[in-house]
């Protein structure tokens, strides 16, 4: 009798170490799988802005140049009555809580802030605090082309990078 109260003793012990780390394991595989959906959807909300038909470098009907922003729409776009605040609704449902910055590095150095509409909640006191627990920043190498300034009968461009700051 006692024998087999300590063989289910045992038994009961590698059970419960079994759950235990079961449950482990499948915490730290759910926080993975979080992790890379995040990143996914930083990278998504990147290739969503590159091929925005309001930044890309076009003229007329010929085919838009890959990874190049035109100066005038992005000045345009950031602008008090831009396209982005305009259609503030239409723009959160494609980059939900994110900041979108496009920052030019040569010649000389300039940031424009496209979009910025970080997670935040409104305590009572009425101060605005942060809500997220997580950012994911995404980069890209950009071109900017500036119609208005041109250099031997061509536009002139500059060189940058497209900043995606993703909140979760």
């Amino acid at each position: 009798m006692t024998e087999t109260i300590a063989v289910l003793f045992i038994f009961f012990i590698l059970i419960i170490l079994g759950v235990v780390f079961y449950t482990k394991f499948q915490q730290v595989s759910i926080k993975q799988q979080s992790e890379e959906l995040i990143t996914g959807k930083a990278l998504t909300t990147t290739m969503k802005v590159l091929f925005l038909p309001e930044l890309t470098c076009s003229k007329g009907t010929a085919e838009p140049e890959d990874f190049c922003f035109d100066l005038m729409k992005l000045r345009q776009a950031q602008s008090p009555g831009g396209v982005f605040i305009q259609n503030e609704d239409y723009y959160f449902n494609l980059f939900s809580y994110s900041t979108i910055t496009v920052h030019q590095l040569y010649p000389e150095s300039q940031e424009y802030i496209l979009y910025d509409h970080p997670k935040v909640k409104m305590l009572d006191n009425g101060t605005v605090v942060k809500d997220w627990t997580r950012m994911e920043p995404s980069f890209f190498v950009i071109t900017l082309r500036d119609d208005l300034q041109q250099e031997g009968g061509k536009d002139k461009y500059y060189f940058g990078y497209l900043e995606v700051d993703l909140y979760s």
